[in-house]
């Protein structure tokens, strides 16, 4: 970024390499009068506008047009990824100092994003949470690494749960684990030394993603049957991407740097190489994918055609009777809930009560849900007990 003050007058502290302070410094052009800096701001600000315009379109589009708001707002929430990696990473590009406090922070979006997804997956199969417990009991999933045994589906709904849910809260954790110790200089981006908190930190972040990832997978894998209708694999697909190209190219830029393949010339400084560089790649690319993004989470799928007067499964609008699943309603009209331009939908999306609320009602209704399944079995175990029993009393009686 065409950024670092000298040496001597911004050294790191506790041996880190890396300056405390970065500080504006005569470098080479990189193209015609622009440093790289300067080129990079330009790039990755036209690819940010771009992107925002693409994101924040679609999100507006299905803010007017919810008419199923407990799958609309969980979509809204995983496309959220990309304008937040997009800002985050435009802001580190402008202000240097502030990159590492702020890249912890992408992960915590990630994490919000992937936990929205396997809630998003559930809705398909079944939109209600008596509906859930009904069809994730009825289930025998083979287990991972022992494909000859099976568990209930119940139970794996709860280990999926439960390992998608940790990668969101040691993201929040690790973000600000970042950022204190950035603040007292014991972070240090440029190193892997064990008395500086970075490879502590990305160790249980990769681990963590690295679980969450294996679970969201599984659970396609196993569930991908039941929501064909749905696409899923497409949905999937463009979440994967963001994730998963961003991870390879950490590495990338990781071995290149380490094995000295970049290294610092006379137009790139140091900073240029570890922060300014790999940003504006994510900015770039962050154009294509939030292409796909706007075709694969595109509002057809919940816009509202005047010209049907009969709507099949109207659950997503009105509760049904015990006795009815789907049914076909006459004279029944949906209608978008967004409010007017959208704006009460935009308003219980940026509530983080209702992200709040939302995981709360999801940890009780698998709570209650595995209790009752357990209480459920060991009624049954005494009355299978007790039958060779009766058998071997018999003939006594007789």
């Amino acid at each position: 970024m065409g950024i670092l003050g000298p040496r001597e007058a911004a050294a790191g502290s506790h041996g880190c390499e890396l300056p405390d302070d970065f500080r504006q410094m005569d470098v080479g052009p990189f193209v015609g009068n622009l440093t790289f800096y300067h080129f990079n701001m330009i790039v990755s600000g036209i690819c940010t506008a771009i992107v925002l315009v693409l994101i924040f379109g679609l999100m507006a589009r299905h803010a007017l047009r919810m008419s199923n708001p407990q799958e609309q707002l969980k979509i809204m929430r995983i496309i959220n990824l990309i304008p937040a990696y997009q800002i985050l990473s435009y802001a580190s590009i402008c202000f240097p100092n502030a990159y590492v406090y702020l890249q912890g922070f992408t992960e915590v979006f990630q994490g919000i994003a992937l936990y929205s997804f396997l809630m998003l997956m559930c809705d398909f199969m079944a939109p209600t949470d008596q509906g859930k417990v009904e069809f994730f009991s009825s289930l025998e999933i083979k287990e991972q690494w022992r494909p000859k045994r099976t568990r209930n589906g119940l139970k794996f709904l709860k280990v999926v749960w439960w390992s998608v849910l940790q990668y969101t809260l040691i993201a929040w954790g690790a973000a600000i684990t970042q950022v204190a110790t950035q603040a007292v200089h014991v972070y240090c981006l440029s190193s892997m030394a064990p008395h500086f908190s970075h490879i502590w930190i990305s160790v249980a972040t990769s681990l963590s993603t690295g679980v969450a990832v294996n679970a969201i997978v599984q659970f396609y894998v196993n569930m991908k049957g039941y929501m064909a209708e749905h696409r899923p694999l497409l949905k999937l697909l463009a979440f994967k991407l963001i994730v998963g190209v961003i991870f390879l190219e950490k590495i990338i830029f990781m071995i290149l740097s380490g094995t000295g393949v970049l290294k610092r010339v006379k137009s790139l400084t140091y900073i240029d190489i570890a922060m300014g560089l790999p940003t504006m790649v994510i900015c770039v690319q962050m154009v294509p994918l939030a292409l796909f993004v706007c075709y694969t989470y595109r509002t057809q799928p919940y816009e509202i055609s005047n010209n049907a007067p009969r709507t099949l499964r109207p659950r997503e609008y009105q509760a049904l009777g015990d006795d009815a699943d789907e049914a076909l309603m006459s004279g029944f009209t949906k209608r978008y809930q967004g409010g007017w331009l959208g704006l009460h939908a935009w308003a219980v999306y940026l509530s983080p009560l209702t992200l709040f609320i939302d995981v709360r009602e999801a940890y009780v209704m698998i709570h209650k849900a595995r209790a009752a399944q357990k209480a459920h079995f060991k009624e049954q175990v005494p009355v299978q007990m007790d039958t060779p029993m009766e058998r071997y009393d018999s003939p006594e009686g007789a």
